[in-house]
């Protein structure tokens, strides 16, 4: 799915937010026509006038697309990490971890970091093994700067599966963790953070998105957020942790961070949306935020 949204926006906006010029070689026609199906499916639930209105199909889709308060922030968050790793690498940093890559395209589409920057794309072993394979299948080499990491985080640490790597646990790194926070539990959050803590040098530092915790409470229900509360537990991926953004600095600090931005709706707004015509607006229920490892944990 989120390749799906990539792939739609890389070939249907302008100005683009990423830009993504590969997420669609690594979906399938059967998967793109389901994916299209599915959202097409739920329009006319939402907005049966709409569908029965005479548009054309593809109409009907930009209006589906632009329903989904997921788009915004799969884009928003993508836009930040890479902007910000590109900051970090102008201040010596030379490896890039990206935990739960799925598929991710940055380093295939960026010939021109290949003698400047390591990328370690962590995933569980099965995913990256699908995620290769469609590579193949759309021959796309790998870049000879692209390590997979295989890896199954509920059994092993982010430090022992990079140890398998060429991956320098003396200089420092730039962290990616996307599209995950909100589907585990608070202890499986502070575990990973404090795996990741331990084997990152100083001057590393983390991108992370998160749901702002307040989404969770009755009074904050609306039919954009339960659509899309709906929607992932469907698929068997249930939102159920959260931050609150008034005390993740805090929150973060025993865990050896330190929080140096917190991007919420307005500032997302301000950053990757203002002035756009196409009606892709960020929502309140999502924050990306970045951290530098502290020195004194």
């Amino acid at each position: 799915m989120t390749s799906f949204f990539r792939a739609y926006h890389y070939a249907h906006a302008s100005p683009r937010i990423v830009e993504d010029s590969l997420a669609g070689a690594l979906l399938s026609t059967k998967e793109r026509e389901a994916i299209e199906g599915g959202l097409l499916d739920g329009l006319a639930r939402r907005d049966p006038g709409r569908v029965r209105s005479g548009v054309d199909r593809a109409a009907l889709l930009g209006f589906a697309m632009r329903d989904l308060p997921a788009i915004a922030i799969i884009l928003a968050r993508a836009r930040y990490a890479e902007d910000t790793l590109i900051e970090a690498m102008r201040n010596g940093v030379a490896q890039y971890v990206v935990i739960g890559a799925g598929l991710d395209t940055f380093a295939l589409r960026r010939p021109d970091l290949r003698e400047r920057l390591r990328v370690f794309e962590i995933d569980y072993p099965a995913t990256q093994a699908f995620k290769r394979r469609r590579l193949q299948e759309a021959g796309i080499a790998v870049p000879p700067n692209l390590h997979f990491v295989p890896a199954d985080l509920e059994r092993e640490g982010i430090g022992e599966s990079l140890s398998r790597m060429p991956y320098d646990r003396a200089k420092p790194a730039f962290f990616s963790w996307l599209g995950v926070t909100m589907y585990l539990t608070g202890d499986a959050i502070r575990k990973t953070f404090r795996s990741l803590r331990d084997c990152a040098a100083a001057g590393s530092e983390l991108v992370f998105d998160y749901l702002d915790r307040s989404v969770f409470e009755p009074e904050s229900r609306t039919p954009s957020r339960d659509r899309l509360f709906e929607y992932v537990r469907l698929r068997g991926e249930p939102f159920i942790s959260g931050f609150d953004p008034f005390t993740l600095e805090a929150e973060l600090a025993p865990l050896g961070f330190r929080l140096l931005e917190d991007l919420g709706r307005e500032d997302q707004e301000e950053r990757f949306f203002r002035n756009r015509t196409d009606g892709l607006r960020p929502t309140g229920l999502t924050h990306i935020a970045r951290a530098a490892v502290a020195q004194n944990p």
